[in-house]
């Protein structure tokens, strides 16, 4: 019988945390890529002016339907194979969407199929090959999704002027490819433990009682969703925002891109920094406060250009740091992987099914009201929410805890 041949544990290591980082820049580009372009692509395929929108809010309705089945498709094909099919239908997803308008349907749908389900496997790839330093890897994840939408975002609409918006997206499919190579490796290289086979180990043992009973997920799964709800609705409508405060198309996909950049230097700390305190009250503040001054700030962006920036590097900043508590608390509030994608699955499912909401109701928002003013105060007032329910993570240490 033919042995595989072994590798060292550093390269096991480099490998896990290879794969952590692509997965992470798989995470958001292929949406975040979108918005800069709506206009091209409406053009392009005579899109209703609604179905612009239904771009973001598609891939979220995915995430809240697909992230609970994560679960039962780790413990039964094991954590590596599962990401490899995910990674696979975000490559297909992504490469056919730019042929038609059913073509372009079809494929967000298998973008938002496969980024659902990466969306669980990142806290819980972290918990099984990296247990005893989540906030490390939780950082490089993050660090890897700020980078990538932020090159994605600032970039997207400057490029399609220059090989068009299809052979672009087409071009971002190779980021997928590259991860699934790493993949095999990693899972070639020896490194076949999964879920389902741990969860013979005593450390890694069944988890008992649905996770949908305790509230503690339910508070995770509430800041999780509020916090999303507030991305994406940024992410999409922030262009035109901006364009409607007298900022052309390129300098707002700059500014778009300065959001997502304006977080990188900070990705890797904030997760550390989550895992290494008893309390998240402070935290929970601070999102706040970033929050409520940043959208305050884009109220004021047709009065000034330097409004915009500020409100742009204020909103970045309180996206990114939301983004790294919610994903670092379904690893710390929980003891072992089976458990981490357990409430990671069933606080993502409900969290994007209430995230969906978000770019739609500002969508018609501003159908009605025919400014954006209203939206922003309605942004407010899901900020305001998303505080009391994350302050309400404290009250229980793990969520799987008598």
């Amino acid at each position: 019988m033919r042995e595989e041949t072994p590798v060292t544990n550093r390269q096991k290591v480099f490998l896990g945390a290879l794969l952590i980082f692509l997965v992470g820049a798989n995470m958001r580009t292929a949406i975040t890529i979108v918005p800069p372009i709506l206009t091209n692509i409406q053009n392009t395929f005579s899109m209703p002016e609604w179905f612009l929108g239904s771009l973001t809010t598609i891939p979220l309705i995915c995430f809240g339907i697909l992230s609970p089945t994560v679960t039962y498709f780790i413990k039964r094909f094991g954590i590596l194979p599962v990401t490899i099919v995910d990674l696979l239908l975000l490559t297909v997803g992504n490469f056919i969407r730019v042929y038609s308008f059913t073509s372009l349907l079809c494929g967000t749908i298998l973008i938002g199929g496969g980024i659902a389900m990466l969306n669980v496997l990142a806290p819980t790839l972290v918990s099984y090959l990296f247990p005893m330093k989540i906030g490390t890897y939780t950082g490089m994840y993050v660090f890897a999704l700020s980078l990538s939408s932020s090159v994605s975002a600032g970039f997207s609409a400057v490029i399609s002027h220059l090989i068009t918006w299809q052979t672009m997206i087409q071009f971002v499919s190779v980021i997928p490819v590259i991860t699934i190579i790493v993949a095999l490796v990693l899972r070639s290289s020896g490194k076949k433990t999964t879920v389902k086979k741990a969860k013979r180990n005593s450390l890694n043992p069944e988890v008992k009682g649905s996770v949908w009973k305790r509230p503690l997920a339910w508070a995770l799964g509430g800041f999780m969703g509020l916090q999303s709800l507030l991305f994406y609705s940024i992410l999409t409508w922030l262009p035109p925002i901006l364009m409607a405060s007298g900022i052309n198309q390129n300098t707002a996909g700059y500014l778009l891109g300065l959001l997502q950049l304006v977080a990188l230097p900070i990705s890797f700390v904030v997760p550390r920094i989550i895992s290494s305190v008893a309390k998240q009250s402070i935290m929970i503040w601070t999102i706040s406060g970033l929050f409520i001054v940043g959208l305050g700030s884009l109220m004021l962006a047709g009065q000034s250009f330097w409004f915009a920036v500020i409100a742009c590097i204020l909103l970045g900043l309180s996206t990114n740091i939301a983004f790294s508590e919610a994903m670092t608390l379904f690893s710390l509030k929980t003891r072992t992987p089976n458990a981490t994608a357990s409430v990671s699955g069933m606080g993502q499912s409900f969290g994007y099914l209430l995230a969906a909401t978000g770019p739609m109701i500002c969508g018609w928002m501003h159908g009605l009201t025919t400014n954006w003013f209203a939206v922003l105060i309605f942004l407010l007032l899901v900020t305001i929410v998303m505080t009391f329910v994350g302050l309400l993570v404290d009250r229980k240490e793990y969520v799987f805890e008598k």
